[in-house]
């Protein structure tokens, strides 16, 4: 390592967590460490909006022993040349690596057309498999589950009150109410595991990974999951009200 040499890094850090800690500790062993934050609007671009507001991120990476420097990009062009264009402002004779994180590799960023001869490309900073993201570590933020006597449920898309995608987990042993919608029908797509489909006419059917089940419009039915391993159901509701109010269950 030359202690002279500018490593620059960057990326969203929304929010920062584990992998994140690798790349820099790994850049750090390259020189001193130059980060570029991309904007809260490239963050809406790519995920739907920010966690982190920009100053929060900035404040909590500046804190970071490891981290020499840390500015705000402008990406507005989509890229992260921004971050090389202020690391030569900063440090013009210095040389510059910029260091990328496992995900990425030559061929895949436009970085490495920026026209400066004093710029290493290293790759696979940090490890070349991601241990972390923020973008898992945020579905939990986005769909997070609501847990009842059987399992849980997530609401992973609305579209108005006609249409509503819903990700049902079901313990082993458990067993929603015999209920009916007056107002929708279902789709059921069995992700994982193996479910057990009882309608009103007391027929009972078992439905394996991959098998579609269709519910109309006021059928009676209750959803069960006798055997050993959690399952797995994508919910897809249509019709004229797509709400949790719109539940009639059967007496016990």
């Amino acid at each position: 390592m030359d202690n002279n040499d500018i490593v620059v890094i960057t990326g969203g850090f929304d929010p920062l967590h584990s992998g994140h800690i690798d790349y820099i500790n790994s850049a750090a062993e390259l020189g001193r460490v130059f980060i570029g934050v991309n904007s809260d609007e490239w963050l809406t671009r790519k995920k739907g909006k920010a966690f982190l507001p920009l100053e929060e991120r900035l404040n909590i990476l500046n804190n970071i022993k490891k981290v020499m420097m840390v500015v705000p990009l402008d990406d507005s062009d989509g890229t992260a040349k921004d971050a090389i264009r202020q690391a030569r402002k900063w440090f013009p004779k210095n040389k510059i690596i910029f260091a990328n994180g496992g995900d990425r590799s030559q061929d895949n960023i436009p970085e490495m057309d920026y026209p400066d001869d004093n710029i290493e490309f290293v790759f696979g900073i940090g490890g070349e498999n991601k241990k972390n993201s923020s973008s898992w570590i945020l579905s939990e933020w986005k769909a997070p589950k609501t847990n009842r006597s059987w399992g849980y449920y997530r609401i992973l898309h609305a579209d108005g009150p006609g249409i509503k995608v819903k990700e049902l987990t079901i313990d082993p042993g458990k067993s929603l109410s015999m209920q009916r919608h007056e107002k929708r029908s279902e789709y059921w797509f069995v992700a994982e595991g193996t479910a057990q489909v009882e309608t009103s006419n007391s027929i009972i059917k078992v439905y394996q990974q991959d098998d579609i089940v269709k519910i109309p419009l006021n059928e009676w039915h209750k959803l069960s999951n006798p055997f050993d391993k959690p399952c797995k159901i994508i919910e897809i509701q249509y019709g004229e009200l797509c709400d949790e109010a719109d539940i009639e269950r059967a007496a016990e």
